[in-house]
């Protein structure tokens, strides 16, 4: 069973969060260059966060906001991964959607590289019931998909508490949020 956000009212919204994004590294000229909305991460990071609102997706890919889900992923449809496939020919690109509520919940992450996916895709959960059945249930949120796949990345956690919260991740808990900071 999927855990649905919506509908929690403002209580939720502070314990809570839903983020999609790609995560892009900064030294890819052509992303780098492009007029996209992106944001970046924590310095000495390289990595700059595209937020996934449906706008920004139909600006990017306008099939992509009503296309099928790629297997596994809820949100993550063909047309963007193949758009995110295209772009990691001129440096990583990562996809990544987290939902949670009140300490439960999931990450969901891949990556491209050159091309081809390099890295997952990972599904994790916190416990059974906070997605389907293809997401493995972690102890620890060390253990997450996202974290894992920045560890990948080479991110290191440092003094902060995981890689989310290292490469600057933490800063904001909607992808509305990230939105409008990208805006600015």
């Amino acid at each position: 069973m999927r855990v649905r956000l919506s509908g929690f009212g403002r209580y939720a919204r502070l314990m809570a969060g839903n983020l999609q994004a790609l995560l892009l590294k900064s030294t890819a000229p052509s992303l780098r260059e492009a007029v996209l909305p992106t944001v970046p991460l924590a310095a000495g990071s390289g990595l700059v966060l595209l937020p996934l609102t449906d706008e920004i997706v139909a600006s990017m890919v306008p099939t992509a906001v009503d296309g099928a889900p790629v297997e596994g992923f809820y949100e993550l449809t063909r047309e963007l991964a193949e758009w995110a496939c295209r772009h990691s020919m001129h440096g990583d690109v990562a996809y990544l959607h987290t939902e949670f509520f009140g300490g439960g919940g999931f990450h969901a992450a891949v990556a491209w590289r050159g091309g081809t996916v390099a890295w997952g895709p990972m599904f994790t959960a916190t416990s059974a019931g906070e997605a389907e059945d293809h997401y493995s249930v972690v102890a620890d949120h060390e253990d997450l998909a996202v974290n894992a796949m920045l560890r990948w990345w080479g991110v290191q956690r440092g003094d902060q508490v995981d890689e989310f919260a290292a490469a600057g991740l933490s800063r904001h808990r909607w992808t509305e949020e990230w939105a409008a900071l990208a805006a600015r």
